[in-house]
């Protein structure tokens, strides 16, 4: 049986960038968790509104 998988070099800059899409990432999941909390709460809304 052959492994036809071959590893690809990745550059240095590799494990930094895959860092940032995490920080990324759970940027936008903290923004959308706490846009839901503040429609469900009733403060969302268009600003000026209330």
């Amino acid at each position: 049986m052959q492994n036809n998988e071959q590893q690809t070099p990745h550059e240095p800059w590799y494990k930094y960038g895959v860092a940032f899409i995490f920080l990324e990432m759970f940027i936008a999941i903290a923004v959308s968790v706490y846009s839901l909390y503040m429609a469900f709460n009733g403060l969302g809304g268009f600003p000026g509104k209330h």
